[in-house]
């Protein structure tokens, strides 16, 4: 047996493009891919040895979605119209009293680059609360004023763990996926009276290469997103004015710590945002206070930024079992480690990206 997971959302959120980011090349054609345009009618089947995937078609503005019966009436509200669509097919898979045929899973997904999550949004993920898993995707185009009021949204939907941030593009958050679903999978694997331990085998044996390439790509965007938040806190520090930076520093590691825990495909919450900061002693905006001089402040709120977004990537990477003291530890060697580094040249660097904002 395979578990069956209905993939839906609106039209352009990349549900077909993260099926081809989750299986073996040549299982999702290129020509599937419809670059925000619909591409997908109904439903398409893309099965792999380890799991199939239905690819429902998009949720499009104004569009009444037809059922397989030609039940839709003309006047029914579109979004109903789409969850109608979605549950024909869990129905009909249901009445076929074959336990391979029902829907397992549900992977709903949605747009990082959307500025909010709308009612349409809401309303899918709320009638498969139980069942499904919210896929952020895009989350590489996130805006920065907008991605702590999005997740916010989210966490009042469902929970922390049932939220799963990724690019499909740069294969950010997959692995993260990929464990929430098999952890989701294994329990429909038992009740149909599967080998659980056979059939995790032959999922970890499938995903085996593609793990390892998306966590080098994952560890080298992490590093990416350190080495720019320390650099944009040296900026920040090289303002002459007393307390200036304070505000400034305090949104860049809070931004970061976001970003980071996006890469590897959590949806951070202030929890965990004062968890990190509390147990690292604190930002980088409180040991500046007793320093003025920006000789002085430039290696301090880089060193301590570089030291933070350390500590956040060594405790997404442990699935956010690391306790306090291991936390410090990393952060502590990142901050030395930061001492290395040529700051002012990140200033430089920084200023130049901002004029070309």
């Amino acid at each position: 047996m395979k578990p069956n997971i209905l993939v839906c959302g609106k039209t352009g959120v990349g549900k077909t493009s993260l099926i081809q980011a989750m299986t073996h090349a040549g299982t999702v054609p290129d020509d599937a891919i419809g670059d925000a345009r619909p591409t997908t009618e109904g439903f398409d089947l893309y099965q792999t040895e380890v799991v199939n995937f239905i690819d429902c078609e998009g949720m499009e503005p104004g569009k009444v979605h037809a059922t397989p019966d030609d039940a839709t009436s003309s006047d029914q509200n579109p979004i109903e119209s789409y969850l109608n669509l979605l549950m024909s097919e869990v129905v009909r898979r249901l009445d076929s009293n074959d336990a391979e045929q029902c829907i397992h899973l549900v992977w709903y997904c949605l747009s990082g680059s959307d500025a909010r999550v709308q009612p349409a949004d809401a309303r899918m993920i709320e009638a498969f609360r139980d069942r499904v898993l919210v896929i952020v995707t895009k989350v590489d185009l996130m805006r920065r004023n907008h991605i702590e009021d999005f997740q916010k949204a989210l966490f009042d939907l469902v929970s922390p763990d049932q939220i799963v941030m990724i690019s499909s593009h740069q294969k950010n958050g997959l692995d993260k996926l990929l464990s929430k679903t098999l952890a989701l999978a294994k329990p429909a694997i038992a009740e149909a009276g599967q080998e659980v331990a056979e059939f995790n085998e032959r999922w970890q044996q499938y995903y085996v290469n593609m793990r390892d390439a998306w966590k080098r790509r994952t560890e080298s965007e992490a590093a990416s997103i350190i080495q720019w938040a320390a650099g944009r806190a040296a900026a920040i520090a090289a303002v002459p004015l007393p307390l200036a930076d304070v505000g400034p520093l305090v949104a860049n590691e809070i931004y970061m710590i976001h970003k980071l825990g996006n890469v590897y495909g959590f949806a951070v919450n202030e929890t965990i945002i004062t968890m990190l900061l509390g147990c690292l002693g604190g930002s980088a905006a409180g040991k500046l206070a007793a320093s003025f001089l920006p000789f002085l402040k430039i290696p301090i709120a880089a060193g301590v930024t570089y030291g933070v977004g350390k500590a956040a990537k060594a405790y997404f990477e442990s699935d956010m079992t690391l306790d306090a003291a291991a936390l410090k530890k990393k952060f502590l060697e990142g901050e030395q480690e930061a001492k290395s580094q040529n700051w002012k040249k990140a200033i430089s660097s920084d200023r130049l990206e901002e004029a070309e904002e």
